[in-house]
């Protein structure tokens, strides 16, 4: 399928005699020579391609009379003078109705300066929403309405729409899938974020170091120079995981919940903050050497962790009464009350507000939730940061009993 804008070139400039210039398209593989436009170029070189020539009615007109379009499978699209919708949305749907494996050859060497920028945004999103093989070009002008040479505009067109995938990254740390550019590794993209936004921690060490790895060589490329500003800012995004596998495992929640707050990921902002307070506070009892030897062989993480913030917060339900912690310490409670009360006014709040968005919101607005989560957010933060449990009284033991053998010897001295 061959698409292209129709002008009023061909003819001198009283329109009395025809002219010629000399066409180089060695690029496109086909016969270079003397020709009246590129639309005489096209019928001669494509002639068993279904052609669709978009012009307004004196293009055509003009074109109509200057060449032989007989024997050609010939469609004349006519448009405004200067409606860029017109354009726009004929090169879209003609596009569209090419078949999966057909080549689009799109010409945007004549029109009027409006009208081959319009087919080109065209072009550009359709090829982004569907990855049609499609090839835009334009006979750039060597000596003045002499000598042609055709260039390819594809690159221009790969670097817009990659330019529109890193742009959403940056924005949503999501990438389209099955998009291809050539030489630009789209997968290393793709990977990183299937793992980040499914909570595939295993897999997210990986893709990160790979996605990395892809964006540095980009940033060599020279191919892709008017991008590294993007590239930069991914770099930026992802230095957060540096060495993220050497973290403890609430460092990391806290880690991927501040960056899901930052792009507008609420609900999961709020499930990893939610998981980070719970699995410090099991890494703090641990530290302490509070968790007995059976909680740590017979109770997964869910199980020590709901049992452990269920003891800090006294929400004694029976499946989850305090039987993790070394029961040389029955006045843990006691000794650390106001400091597990900080932690469980917190944690509490931050339950409530997770809740509410899991059970699908409906009472307050986002701006809301968000200024509430922010607040939990930077609560937390100062818990963990600041290491709050390490101060955890662990000396209040009670009193050993005596041996029986002692008891009843005093009891003799008695009698």
């Amino acid at each position: 399928m061959v698409i292209s804008i129709l002008g009023l070139s061909g003819k001198n400039k009283d329109k009395t005699e025809t002219t010629t210039a000399f066409y180089d398209a060695q690029l496109l593989a086909k016969k270079s020579g003397d020709y009246h436009n590129a639309t005489h170029f096209l019928l001669e070189n494509y002639s068993n391609e279904k052609f669709f020539f978009l012009g307004t009615q004196k293009a055509i007109d003009f074109q109509k009379e200057l060449l032989d379009f007989s024997g050609t499978q010939t469609e004349f699209i006519e448009i405004e003078d200067n409606s860029l919708d017109d354009i726009f949305e004929n090169v879209f749907e003609l596009i569209a109705q090419a078949h999966e494996d057909e080549t689009i050859l799109l010409d945007i060497t004549h029109g009027f300066r409006h009208q081959p920028i319009s087919a080109i945004f065209s072009a550009t999103l359709h090829r982004f929403l569907h990855n049609d093989s499609l090839q835009i070009v334009f006979a750039k002008q060597i000596v003045e309405y002499k000598e042609y040479e055709y260039i390819l505009l594809n690159q221009y067109l790969d670097i817009t729409q990659l330019s529109l995938l890193l742009t959403g990254f940056i924005r949503t740390l999501n990438f389209v899938e099955g998009v291809q550019i050539e030489g630009f590794e789209t997968v290393a993209f793709a990977n990183f974020s299937k793992a980040l936004l499914s909570n595939d921690f295993y897999t997210l060490q990986t893709s990160h170091k790979n996605l990395l790895a892809t964006v540095r060589r980009a940033k060599e490329d020279q191919r892709f120079d008017h991008l590294k500003d993007l590239f930069g800012q991914i770099e930026e995004t992802l230095s957060v995981f540096d060495n993220f596998g050497e973290k403890a495992l609430y460092e990391q929640y806290l880690i991927v919940a501040n960056l899901m707050f930052s792009k507008n990921y609420i609900l999961l902002s709020l499930t990893y903050l939610f998981e980070a307070l719970r699995f410090y506070c099991k890494a703090a009892f641990d530290k302490k050497g509070l968790i007995n030897r059976y909680a740590k062989e017979n109770l997964s993480n869910y199980h020590l962790n709901q049992a452990i913030i269920s003891f800090i917060t006294q929400d004694l339900i029976d499946e989850y009464k305090p039987t993790f912690y070394d029961r040389r310490y029955p006045h843990l409670y006691a000794a650390n009350k106001e400091l597990f009360c900080t932690i469980s006014e917190t944690y509490k709040h931050l339950k409530e507000l997770r809740n509410k968005l899991t059970h699908i919101n409906s009472e307050e607005h986002s701006p809301d939730i968000k200024t509430k989560l922010k607040t939990q957010l930077q609560q937390i933060l100062h818990i963990i940061e600041n290491d709050m449990l390490q101060t955890l009284d662990t000396k209040t033991k009670s009193t050993p009993s005596k041996p029986k053998e002692r008891v009843v010897k005093d009891l003799r001295k008695k009698r």
